[in-house]
């Protein structure tokens, strides 16, 4: 496949009434549409760099729906596979460049690692952790709503290309992720490796060593200079890192509350302190995730805003 080759994206339908290779309209329409939508935000920032989440049919960019079919029921989508800003940013070595970062950003959105390539990129500065962020967080009421016809007509939504082994599932379980949220008060302090910071916007990623798990986090505006220091230099350390060697200085220890998924899992870290040790650590006043310790937020019933 040459790369002014389009490729071929498959939306398929699983499980439920789609095994009759029929769909409810409303349901199995609304999650094509979202999925659409997404599709058209990443698409434009892979090869622009810029993040639009509205107006898309301004967008200079091809995201053709190609047909429908039966397997159980699958929805062909088609793009080009031209990313100028992707490659430009990682290099002519990663194919389907375009696939990995859908890939990335659904899955990143669902609580899930993204393409090993991709994170890969955005561990060592290739692809702004900050930029790629923000394009999750344009995409996550698209990817919420891509789970409409979930237990309404079909159990999964598959995402896949030919040819790759990888494919984005969404299924009960990730619906459950993206439509409830616990603000979780409770400080904790642990030592994490800051893979990733943009200064812009104060957002990175850590990694647990011992549980080996990535988690997105927010450095609130309340954290102190200092805080935004170490973790500055750590993210620097760990940029600069030779393979295979560990270096403590791309440690900080961070004191965090949290946003939760129902089942525990920690969404998103909120750090409102860092230092190199956790005796130097000042956490100061707590703040507050929400304004009630362990609020759940239910988006069962929310009707994101349909975008034009």
């Amino acid at each position: 496949m040459t790369v002014e080759e389009p490729i071929e994206l498959i939306v398929s339908l699983i499980g439920g009434q789609s095994d009759q290779h029929e769909v409810p309209a409303f349901t199995a329409l609304d999650s094509a549409h979202a999925v659409s939508q997404a599709l058209m935000m990443i698409l434009n920032f892979a090869q622009t760099g810029e993040i639009r989440r509205r107006n898309f049919k301004d967008l200079n960019l091809s995201l053709n729906l190609k047909t429908t079919r039966p397997g159980s029921y699958e929805f062909v989508f088609e793009f080009s596979q031209i990313a100028p800003y992707l490659m430009e940013a990682y290099g002519s070595g990663l194919a389907n460049a375009s696939w990995k970062l859908i890939e990335t950003v659904f899955k990143r959105a669902t609580g899930l690692e993204g393409a090993s390539e991709i994170e890969e990129a955005e561990s060592d500065g290739r692809i702004s952790a900050g930029d790629l962020g923000a394009l999750i967080q344009a995409t996550e009421p698209s990817v919420r709503r891509a789970h409409s016809v979930v237990n309404h007509g079909s159990s999964n939504v598959n995402i896949f290309i030919s040819g790759d082994g990888n494919q984005v599932v969404l299924d009960a379980e990730s619906k459950e992720y993206m439509h409830e949220s616990i603000f979780n008060d409770e400080t904790r302090s642990q030592r994490f490796l800051v893979t990733s910071f943009d200064g812009r916007n104060r957002t990175g990623r850590l990694f647990d060593l011992e549980q080996e798990q990535a988690f997105t986090f927010d450095l609130l505006a309340e954290a102190s200079r200092e805080s935004l220091q170490v973790i500055a230099d750590a993210a620097h350390a760990y940029a600069l890192r030779q393979k295979g060697k560990f270096d403590e200085k791309m440690e900080a220890v961070c004191a965090f509350t949290s946003i939760d998924a129902p089942d525990g899992r920690q969404k998103r870290l909120k750090v409102f302190a860092a230092a190199r040790e956790f005796d130097d650590l000042e956490v100061g006043q707590i703040p507050d995730v929400t304004n009630a310790s362990r609020q759940l937020e239910d988006r069962r019933d929310d009707d994101d805003d349909v975008l034009e």
